[in-house]
């Protein structure tokens, strides 16, 4: 006889808390976390966390032996009545807390509850089996519970889980100790290696910043107190740039200042003269130019009074004004706003002539080495990490493969964004405290940081350039060049000037002839005088004669010396409006290099927008054909077999469109890394249908087990690729056409650090073998071919330290076949 429907409920097993306990909290130190954090909620003043791996640590409460280690987690905090662990600890998923803070509550001691789910407590079980807990409160008297996790996977029902309380001893007048014991990896914690790991773990997880905490934590692994990483004030007055930001809600600001610092140059040489140029006056000319600037006003750029600082920066923006922003979830009227944060972000120099300059590190490798472990812009919540990944805001992705990338950089970058309980409720953690939920609010969150990204990477862009604008334009004031002259017209002050040598050689051989005829004279009348007994009228006449023709001598040499020292100035000069010409040249080089790209990507559209073209033509076909058969009669068939046409139409647009997005302006000069292997195979599975549809295959060969990956933008070696598959597949396509080959072959090999292309056609024509990389040359039909794809391929692949070659091997029409490229340049370990 069944049950009355009165009498029917769900059971929970117990192994299921066992399960949720491993998948809740994904590692040992994120489980000693949630400990702490129970100490913070208890607004306790400190915790202490003691790791025993030897059983060295007695606890006479304790219901479990330690031979196995124990983790004994303590507090001065509230401590816990009767009452509270039985609703508390012992009831799983209690929302107390969570109560607590959607009220706007505090705890007795002010702080907003970390917890909310009621689960963290589940995460212990993946430090030890036993657990004891020692409480008082400081108005009862201390109590003890204890159980096993391991009840948890062999007893029937949760209520046949033991749980033992009894009174105890308890050495402080009030707080809570945790004992972990037989611990499930004593290894885990043993070893210095361990210990490296296990500091640099908990410096991650508990705020570095004493600023954003209020709660201090202690640990001790056998009986060796751990120093946990801090970022101190001293060390981060060593960065040259420093960020606040701060979002009160509704108004977004970013400000910063930096030191003169931040501009100095990384050569000797160059410090050299940025101390005699900018340092000798504290900056003052150089402020001048800077403030000139347009990007001055739009980053508010001012002196800063303070004598630490060089230069301040702000920015402000309206929450309401930012673009894109995502709506509430439950009323769509009103933007999803993440609530209140701040944060600050210094950005170090990690060079050499920076280490000089600081105090705080005895070396370069000690100073490198604190920056890179605490490395990264981390979030808080009450001084507790929020796990993100390494590089959550991209900054990596932002680092170009340009000459020049002068953004925040990951590995020198240190900050942090506080977040609180009671402000930032609506950004919720993953169950497995892994990271945020994907929500409109964390978006929007996002959203505001990516603000600050933009704003961080303009500024460091406008810095970073503004030196060497700077020489660039006090050495054509020195020259006296006019800024409105183009190279051309530099070009002919040079030949003019350098032209007037001749005029100026032919005066001084003038000159120099009638000096000489003058000596001659001079001579001859001092001799008659020598020699005469007297002095003659006509001796007279002579002497003043040659004395005026000296005295004019004189004179036109000195006329002659002024305009050849005034023309060696004008040579001098010139050496500055050479360094004018070398930089305009530079700037016309990199301007040309942006051609080469933009022309590829060109190149790169024009063989996408044919296949765009064959799929809007067989949408028109089908829905005239539709629109046709519909005016006879409706038919569903019909219409089905339609919309899976435009599903599958629409999807090819969207591949082909994604393919030519990552060779975008925006796009193409972010790096990032990738192993070949698996961009191969993208490439490989973006043709097949094309290639398929004219007979030809494209194989990817390794040559070898060892895979390799670049660092390089993917869009760049996107372009380079594809030229040369659209090359083969137009002459493998000809040679098909014309019956020279049933199908033809495309095979890219793999073989590190090169990848060679090759294909089955009949090879390159001698004819243009040894200029193939030169503009214009082709030998495809007129109107098809442009000569242009292999010479933007070998600048596109210099300007990355690559290259590019064709291979001295023959194929049987005894015509050069395969191209070698070298990607030494962009290789990654």
């Amino acid at each position: 006889m069944p049950q009355s429907e009165d009498h029917l409920h769900f059971e929970v097993h117990p192994s299921v808390v066992y399960q949720l306990g491993e998948s809740l909290i994904s590692d040992a130190v994120q489980a000693i976390i949630e400990l702490v954090k129970n100490c913070y909620d208890a607004d306790a003043t400190y915790a202490k966390v003691v790791i025993d791996t030897q059983g060295a640590v007695a606890v006479s409460e304790s219901d479990f032996d330690s031979n196995a280690g124990r983790i004994l987690v303590e507090d001065d905090g509230h401590g816990m009545t009767e009452d509270a662990v039985t609703q508390g600890w012992l009831l799983i998923s209690n929302r107390a807390k969570r109560d607590l803070k959607e009220a706007k509550k505090t705890t007795p001691g002010g702080r907003t509850p970390l917890g909310d789910k009621g689960l963290g407590r589940l995460g212990v079980q993946r430090l030890g089996d036993g657990l004891d807990v020692l409480t008082k409160t400081s108005k009862t008297s201390p109590l003890h519970f204890a159980f096993s996790w391991l009840d948890f996977a062999t007893a029937p029902s949760l209520r046949d889980v033991k749980v033992s309380m009894k009174s105890c001893t308890f050495p402080r007048k009030h707080g809570t100790t945790v004992v972990v014991s037989n611990l499930r990896e004593p290894a885990l914690w043993r070893g210095q290696d361990s210990i490296n790991r296990l500091t640099q773990d908990l410096s991650r997880m508990i705020s570095p910043y004493k600023a954003i905490r209020d709660f201090v934590v202690y640990v001790e692994v056998d009986g060796k107190p751990l120093e946990l990483l801090e970022v101190s004030e001293k060390v981060r007055d060593i960065a040259p740039i420093r960020y606040n930001i701060r979002f009160d809600g509704s108004c977004i600001q970013y400000r910063g200042r930096a030191r003169l610092d931040f501009f100095r140059p990384d050569s000797e040489k160059e410090a050299e003269e940025f101390a005699l140029i900018a340092e000798s006056d504290h900056g003052d000319e150089f402020f001048k130019y800077l403030s000139g600037r347009r990007e001055a006003d739009q980053f508010h750029l001012k002196r800063t009074s303070s004598k630490k600082w060089y230069v301040e920066f702000n920015l402000e923006r309206n929450f309401g004004d930012l673009d894109a922003l995502e709506t509430d979830p439950v009323d769509a009227s009103r933007v999803a706003n993440p609530g209140a944060f701040v944060g600050e972000v210094d950005s170090f120099d990690l060079g050499l002539s920076a280490f000089r300059a600081q105090g705080v590190f005895d070396a370069l490798n000690e100073y490198r080495m604190h920056v890179k472990q605490l490395s990264g812009i981390r979030v808080y919540r009450d001084g507790f990490a929020i796990r993100v990944d390494q590089d959550w805001l991209k900054l990596g992705a932002g680092w170009t493969s340009a000459r020049s990338y002068y953004g925040l950089k990951p590995d020198n970058t240190l900050g942090y964004i506080a977040l609180s309980a009671r402000d930032n409720m609506v950004l919720e953690e993953t169950t497995d405290r892994e990271g945020f939920k994907d929500t409109p609010y964390y978006r929007n969150f996002f959203a505001l940081l990516q603000g600050f990204k933009s704003f961080a990477t303009g500024l460091h862009t406008f810095f970073g350039r503004a030196w060497v604008d700077f020489k660039k334009a006090r050495t054509e004031q020195l020259a006296r060049v006019d800024t409105r002259k183009d190279v051309q017209e530099l070009s002919r002050t040079i030949r003019t000037t350098v032209d007037g040598a001749g005029d100026q050689q032919a005066s001084v051989e003038k000159i120099a002839h009638r000096i000489e005829i003058g000596v001659n004279k001079s001579v001859a009348v001092l001799g008659r005088l020598a020699e005469a007994e007297r002095i003659t009228p006509v001796m007279q006449k002579q002497a003043r004669e040659t004395l005026g023709l000296l005295e004019s001598l004189v004179t036109d040499a000195k006329r002659i010396m002024d305009s050849v020292a005034h023309y060696l100035e004008e040579l001098r000069n010139l050496r500055g409006i050479g360094q004018v010409l070398e930089d305009r040249v530079g700037s016309i080089r990199r301007q040309v290099d942006d051609m080469y790209e933009a022309v590829a990507l060109g190149l790169t559209a024009e063989a996408i927008v044919h296949e765009v073209f064959q799929i809007t033509d067989g949408l028109t076909g089908r829905t005239k054909r539709l629109i046709a058969r519909s005016e006879e009669k409706v038919d569903a068939k019909a219409v089905r077999n339609y919309l899976e046409y435009v599903h599958s139409s629409t999807a090819a647009l969207r591949r082909q469109v994604s393919f030519l997005s990552p060779a975008l302006r925006y796009v193409r000069e972010q790096r990032e890394e990738f192993t070949l292997p698996d961009f191969l195979k993208e490439l490989a599975d973006f043709y097949y249908d094309r290639l398929a549809h004219n007979k030809i295959v494209l194989s990817i060969v390794p040559r070898s087990n060892e895979a390799f990956g670049v660092r390089m933008n993917r869009g760049k070696l996107t372009q380079v690729l594809g030229n040369f598959i659209l090359n083969s597949e137009y002459w493998l396509r000809e040679d098909i056409r014309q019956g020279r080959i049933d199908k033809g072959q495309i095979t890219i090999e793999l073989e590190r650090p090169f990848l060679r292309v090759s294909d089955s056609g009949r090879g390159i024509d001698p004819s243009v073998e040894t200029m193939l990389f030169e503009p214009f040359v082709t030998t495809k039909a007129r109107g098809i071919g442009r000569g242009l794809g292999l010479f933007i391929v070998k600048q596109l692949l210099d300007a990355d330290d690559c290259h590019v070659g064709i291979l001295p091997q023959r194929n049987r029409s005894r015509r050069l076949y395969a191209f070698q490229i070298d990607l030494r340049g962009v290789l990654h370990e």
